[in-house]
């Protein structure tokens, strides 16, 4: 390991929007890339924005922070809070929930109509816009003072590459662009833009891809989706560098309580298209049909669900086998997971989403429950298939889901998978890949 007071530790500032207090999923990746970097002879140094409009906290998260890792925030301004004033929505009311999951009479209202042309109109490329002038202030005093090395932004949001892109066009100094998710048109963005608001969005992610020192993607479908846009810019500065878990967020976690039956667990979000819907037409059907083996069956939802998604799971015939647990703790969510049988992924069916490889698959594989994974055939079905990890079904087929759901329980009574055996996907040694690729830009 590299000593703390080492003076030939090279510095890295990491723009991120996500980071503690925040929680969710979005933070995971930044927060063990800054809490292994030191190891690989590197400072990580972060720029986050201060008071920031998260959909989940998490304060525990803190503690994973090395100490004197420099964490500098900044101003932002955040319309989100304006928007739940505008549609009468509870303060601090999660916004992604709230934006994703209106029903279509919520749709027709005026507020949320106009709230949702702004959006599209005016945030652009996202609601995070009015951070960039404070964070590009900040960060040229950051690099002065904190002697940078090189400049690393991660998104979603995409505002984060915009504050790279300024920073490295002003210091020169090598750019490293992380896309955890793609951009136009993914499935958190705006699926409709005045045609001047996408001109200006397409300008946007062609300026961040021309100008990257290096690209990296977290799937391999993520880098097809941006490059689908932009086939110029298909050159040796792309890398892979999938998510991961972090084995010593499984240790030393006290599991809660096994129930009796089969219990099929879901951490995270659940809103919008990401959806237990056919899940749930497989289970009513097999009540009729084998109802024995249904109520064998516990559904568990660990984390935020969208109203209209609760409310379809209350007046199904299968209601009872469903128990939620609202949003908790990372820590807490894995000693849920923990005390599951079978891991449920849900990915919908769109071409968008065939690149998806959500960080909550490699989670799975730390707790080493067999996944049921409701995926189109893209990047998430695959690796289940290659590593054999679980089962897949096409996810709004309940007959297909019917037949993974009787396979993934007879493995659930079988065994385990074996986390140790997916060291390539530790938190850590990808941290290393990360630092590999810092290196070799220094070089240059």
């Amino acid at each position: 390991m590299t000593n703390l007071n080492s003076p030939d530790r090279k510095k890295v500032l990491i723009i991120s929007y996500y980071f503690p207090p925040s929680g969710g999923a979005g933070v995971q990746r930044t927060l063990k890339f800054v809490k292994y970097l030191r190891d690989f002879g590197w400072e990580p140094v972060v720029l986050t924005a201060n008071n920031a409009d998260y959909p989940a906290y998490d304060d525990t998260l803190a503690k994973e922070i090395p100490d004197g890792v420099k964490v500098y925030q900044s101003t932002i301004i955040e319309p989100y809070r304006f928007y739940r004033k505008l549609t009468g929505r509870a303060e601090g009311e999660a916004t992604d929930i709230a934006t994703l999951t209106l029903d279509s009479e919520q749709k027709q209202k005026w507020t949320e109509r106009l709230a949702e042309w702004v959006r599209s109109a005016f945030f652009v490329p996202d609601a995070r816009i009015g951070w960039l002038p404070f964070a590009y202030n900040l960060g040229k005093k950051i690099i002065e003072r904190e002697n940078i090395d090189i400049i690393y932004s991660t998104a979603p949001p995409y505002t984060t590459h915009l504050i790279g892109l300024a920073l490295h066009k002003k210091s020169n100094l090598p750019w490293v662009v992380d896309f955890r998710d793609s951009w136009i048109g993914w499935l958190s963005t705006p699926q409709w833009r005045p045609k001047l608001s996408r001109a200006l969005e397409k300008w946007m992610e062609r300026s961040v891809l021309r100008d990257a020192s290096t690209l990296i993607s977290v799937t391999p479908g993520v880098k097809e989706d941006l490059l689908s846009r932009n086939p110029q810019y298909r050159d040796e500065r792309w890398k892979l560098l999938y998510n991961g878990f972090d084995p010593e967020d499984f240790e030393n976690v006290e599991t809660k309580p096994k129930s009796e039956k089969t219990t099929i667990i879901y951490t995270g979000s659940l809103y919008g298209n990401r959806n237990p819907e056919y899940l749930v037409q497989a289970l009513e059907s097999l009540q009729k049909e084998n109802p024995d083996f249904t109520e064998k069956l516990r559904l568990l939802f660990v984390g935020r669900v969208g109203e209209p998604i609760i409310n379809r799971l209350e007046s199904s015939s299968i209601s009872h086998l469903v128990e939620r647990i609202p949003y908790v703790t990372h820590s807490e969510s894995i000693a849920w997971l923990k005390s599951a049988d079978i891991s449920l992924l849900i990915i919908d069916d769109s071409p968008e989403n065939y690149g998806i490889l959500t960080g909550k698959l490699f989670e799975y594989i730390g707790a080493g429950n067999p996944v049921l994974a409701l995926a189109p055939d893209g990047d998430a079905a695959q690796l289940i298939k290659k590593y054999d990890l679980g089962f897949t079904s096409h996810p709004k087929n309940p007959d297909d889901i019917k037949k993974a759901l009787f396979a993934s329980v007879e493995q659930a009574d079988k065994k385990k998978i074996s986390a140790k055996e997916f060291t390539a996907f530790s938190r850590y040694k990808l941290t290393g890949e990360l630092a590999k690729h810092f290196d070799q830009l220094i070089k240059k």
